[in-house]
């Protein structure tokens, strides 16, 4: 399940590469506080479209607020809300967007033409 939000994540990473949403700190940052912040709510309140709606809400006011917006990450708290996948899905996100941005380091500096990250706070 975890592949929908890090397959989108990857698009913005390797063909946006300069852009601020796919810098390390708003990929890994993004996703991680999004599903965290899901499975909380979740847990507390079960699944419902009005809880759906609401996480997404709070997800992208918090991103925002910690500047780490990455639309896929909204999809990330998405799916974790609706697969139920527990506390365990943030353990396969945490890593695949670690790997993500590792690859994506390698790949984008093998070209002259190419700088990733452009920052990473």
């Amino acid at each position: 399940m975890a592949l929908a939000s890090l397959g989108a994540s990857c698009v913005i990473v390797f063909g946006a590469h300069k852009s601020l949403l796919s810098q390390p700190r708003n990929v890994i940052g993004g996703h991680i506080i999004s599903t965290t912040i899901a499975l909380i709510i979740w847990s507390i309140f079960g699944k419902s479209l009005f809880i759906i709606g609401l996480v997404l809400a709070i997800v992208l006011i918090i991103m925002t607020f910690t500047k780490t917006v990455h639309p896929p990450a909204a999809a990330s708290a998405l799916v974790s809300i609706n697969s139920q996948a527990g506390w365990g899905f943030l353990t396969s996100i945490v890593i695949g967007t670690l790997l993500l941005v590792f690859i994506s380091m390698i790949y984008n500096n093998l070209f002259q033409t190419r700088q990733y990250p452009k920052h990473w706070l």
